[in-house]
């Protein structure tokens, strides 16, 4: 039942919707594999680290024209149970995410690749492959067509992130990466796995749907059980005190910082609270209203102790990580105000999603300039960045918009999402 229009110049081209969203989720597995396989001469594994993520990002850009001129796509992988299928789609929601992700993912190839030999990284190799692999893991969360789908997809990015956050092998990465892994499988098999079992068995269907599976189907506790399973299960591991493996982690490389941070592990996340709030409950569910505002004030309290602690690390890369910390639950936080019954309830959800962009380029920037700063120079103290803005004026430059973007400031991207995330919670009475 799902429409599969071709536009002419897609039939005159030979490319497809369908084609497209398999070579944006098939293109970095392909990748990640060459890598591997080419690891010499250093020059042609990164010209395909980085060609391949230009490919990736021409399709899933293509992928937003046809989204926008009505196109559908709709892939299975695998049927595993009667009604469920490993399947992708694509969607306004998914195709904006992975567009912006991708395109963001060319610009870290190029100062991976570079930063990898400037700081003579042990197993270069290893390190762009599960890059590569966690920008697929991210991917196919945006694109997932159903909640089996995007749990699969989440487990798979946590599985590719693990590495990373391990590259180094030293007596600090090692807990980190098991505090990592452990916080994620933890709490997307014992919360969201049952939420979705639970759904499964009121709704008989797992796909998600435009106003909400569970709309008309739950009565109010059901709803705010389900709501609680569901946020903790996705974002349980950016909120105090289950986030200690992020800033634990920010003793690893730079590349993989970027990756973890600003392109994959925490976006996924805001990803998923919204796919579930738009897809599964609804905008505007007054069932779920009371679990909503109690999830705020979880959430708010962990932006607020996220970002106090980020102004006492001298560290940048645990400064930063703080940072994203915070920023990321504003992503959670505008999901659960369109949960708010009333007219405002879509701000709400374009706050939440403004927020994913504004601060995944955000981050990127500010992780990547850090990166350089380190590589060139070897400071990552705070105290140490003065008077780098003289010797290094262009990244210096990059950094100072991306902090005034991650803080709100006008007229840069964050301050949009900020005012929309304002206007959503006045709306709600909030």
């Amino acid at each position: 039942g799902r429409r599969r229009g071709l536009a002419p110049a897609d039939r005159t081209c030979g490319m497809t919707p369908e084609i497209a969203l398999f070579c944006v989720l098939g293109a970095p597995v392909l990748q990640a594999l060459l890598v591997m396989l080419v690891p010499k001469p250093p020059g042609l594994r990164d010209l395909i680290h980085i060609v391949f993520s230009l490919f990736a990002a021409i399709c899933a850009a293509y992928l937003v024209s046809a989204v926008a001129h009505g196109e559908s796509a709709y892939v299975v992988l695998a049927r595993p149970l009667p009604n469920v299928d490993l399947a992708f789609e694509i969607d306004p929601l998914g195709a904006m995410m992975a567009a912006v992700l991708t395109g963001l993912g060319v610009l870290h190839a190029v100062h991976a690749a570079g930063v990898a030999r400037a700081k003579q990284e042990r197993a270069p190799s290893r390190l762009l492959a599960f890059i590569a692999l966690a920008m697929a893991g991210v991917t196919a969360v945006a694109f997932s067509a159903n909640l089996f789908s995007l749990f699969v997809a989440y487990q798979a990015l946590a599985l590719a992130a693990f590495p990373l956050v391990a590259h180094r092998g030293d007596d600090e990465a090692r807990p980190a990466a098991r505090a990592f892994l452990a916080t994620l499988l933890a709490s997307s098999i014992g919360c969201l796995l049952p939420a979705i079992i639970w759904t499964y068995a009121i709704s008989g269907t797992l796909d998600f749907q435009v106003g909400g599976v569970l709309a008309g189907r739950v009565d109010a506790l059901t709803a705010n059980v389900l709501l609680v399973l569901y946020v903790m299960g996705i974002a349980m591991a950016a909120i105090p005190p289950m986030h200690s493996w992020l800033p634990a982690s920010s003793s690893g490389p730079f590349p993989a910082l970027v990756t973890i941070q600003a392109l994959a592990v925490l976006p996924a996340g805001g990803i998923g609270v919204l796919k579930v709030v738009t897809f599964v409950f609804g905008a505007g569910m007054a069932e779920a209203a009371l679990a909503s505002q109690a999830l705020i004030v979880l959430v708010g309290a962990g932006m607020i102790v996220a970002a106090l602690i980020a102004l006492s690390r001298q560290d940048i890369r645990e400064r930063l990580a703080y940072s994203c910390m915070a920023q990321s639950l504003a992503v959670v936080m505008g999901a659960l105000l369109s949960l708010q019954p009333g007219a405002f309830a879509p701000a709400g959800l374009f706050a939440a999603a403004l927020q994913i962009i504004a601060l995944s380029c955000a981050a990127a920037t500010l992780l990547m300039a850090a990166g350089t700063t380190a590589a060139i120079t070897g400071r990552t103290k705070v105290a140490d960045y003065a008077g780098l803005g003289r010797v290094m004026p262009w990244t210096f430059a990059g950094f100072a918009i991306a902090s005034a973007s991650m803080i709100g400031m006008p007229p840069f991207a964050g301050a949009w999402a900020k005012l929309w995330l304002i206007t959503a919670a006045a709306g709600s009475g909030l």
